[in-house]
């Protein structure tokens, strides 16, 4: 399983460091997205989610619903047929909606990634 983080982040303050990490020591597959970083904790960082060549399975997200929804709108013919999970805080009605309409089939919204099991 590989599993994109859109905004990861080297500082250990911030939760999606906490994520990220939390997700390598689980034996998934990081891909982190950062446009300000090329390598975090180890990790080779893409700039767009555009920018990866390999194939993922789940693009999460830790950002405000504005973010998210931003991304979402802004690569929607890539992200349309991965799981996408957003963690609590990260997705609102306006997100909900953008999916549902536009055919998203595989999300979930309002949930922390390291507390479920990912499938």
């Amino acid at each position: 399983m590989k599993i994109v983080i859109v905004w990861a982040s080297d500082n250990p303050d911030k939760f999606w460091n906490k994520i990220l990490k939390n997700l390598i020591d689980k034996w998934y597959t990081v891909i982190p997205v950062n446009p300000k970083s090329d390598n975090i904790l180890g990790l080779k960082a893409f700039q767009t989610i555009w920018d990866i060549k390999e194939n993922y399975d789940v693009v999460n997200f830790v950002v405000p619903p504005s973010v998210t929804l931003s991304i979402l709108q802004e690569y929607k013919d890539v992200l349309g047929k991965k799981k996408i999970w957003c963690q609590p805080g990260s997705s609102d009605d306006n997100i909900k909606q953008f999916l549902s309409e536009n055919n998203f089939t595989d999300f979930i919204l309002d949930s922390c990634i390291m507390l479920k099991k990912i499938d």
